[in-house]
């Protein structure tokens, strides 16, 4: 997918960027979603509030070695992070965690190559 190839959802990018995750991370490696998106009741919310669901974190986890997490934030085009999520980055960034916002399935391969979380033969 090029940069001018934008998906139109949110949804699509992450999918696109989870089928490409799961081709070229290292073996060993291990991603996860974190769902905090969606409309939800107001009893499920202050149920999942109480469980520990945090505005603002990022929408993927890529865990690495040496207890190494690395963090990606999906925008489409037009999309900014909101206070909550700069407040995340800035965390994470102060605690050596890698994160990054993408916004092309491009630019998260770019971040995964670049943190060395891609095989290097990947030609996706």
């Amino acid at each position: 997918m090029t940069r001018a190839a934008l998906p139109f959802s949110e949804h699509a990018l992450q999918t696109a960027v989870c089928q490409y995750m799961d081709v070229a991370l290292r073996p060993g490696l291990y991603y996860l979603a974190i769902p905090n998106g969606g409309l939800r009741d107001i009893s499920t919310a202050r149920k999942l509030k109480a469980e520990g669901v945090r505005a603002g974190v990022a929408d993927l986890q890529i865990l690495m070695e040496q207890g190494r997490s690395a963090w990606i934030e999906l925008k489409i085009k037009g999309g900014s992070l909101s206070p909550v999520q700069k407040d995340f980055r800035d965390v994470c960034r102060k605690l050596g965690h890698h994160w990054a916002m993408a916004k092309t399935v491009d630019e998260a391969k770019e971040f995964l190559t670049a943190i060395g979380a891609v095989r290097g033969n990947i030609k996706c």
